[in-house]
């Protein structure tokens, strides 16, 4: 598995915002995979909900480079209706537990120990880590590959800070 931001994106982007044009919104698909507690957990529950699919894995040095604009965002959208949903690409379940222990925030930590051929890294294509998708309250797939300044910016033209 890459460690690394991707080169080219798993989806054609618009040039520097991450979005996608009109024509390939598509539904993001639907996965199960269990949470570090063992319980399952379906994406499908958030319906309703903004969410950011944040696939990454320990050891990743850009993937822990993005963990606090990931706080600075839960902190700011999540009581306006964006949930986060680190999705692990870690095959050693002991690894990823430890790592889930140690993370003192709300957002949900889920993962299948496959890898990049589990379920949900193959419906997201995901090539690269650290590696992104912004979904609607409806499911669609609005962005992929947003990192830093980029993010929040794409995040609040949906969530409006007021």
């Amino acid at each position: 598995m890459g460690c690394q931001r991707p080169l080219a994106p798993a989806a054609p982007t618009t040039a520097a915002t991450g979005a996608l044009p009109a024509a390939l919104v598509w539904r993001g698909p639907d996965f199960t995979l269990s949470t570090a507690a063992g319980q399952p957990f379906m994406l499908s529950s958030l319906r309703g909900w903004y969410v950011l699919l944040d696939f990454w894995a320990i050891g990743c040095v850009p993937c822990a480079a993005e963990t606090p604009n990931l706080r600075k965002l839960y902190g700011q959208f999540h009581s306006r209706g964006l949930e986060i949903v680190r999705v692990s690409l870690d095959e050693d379940p002991a690894r990823w537990h430890e790592a889930v222990a140690a993370d003192t925030l709300g957002w949900l930590h889920v993962s299948d120990g496959r890898g990049l051929r589990g379920a949900a890294a193959r419906a997201y294509r995901v090539r690269t880590l650290p590696f992104s998708v912004l979904l609607s309250p409806e499911g669609q797939v609005l962005a992929t590959d947003l990192y830093g300044r980029v993010m929040g910016q794409k995040i609040s033209g949906y969530i409006p800070l007021d």
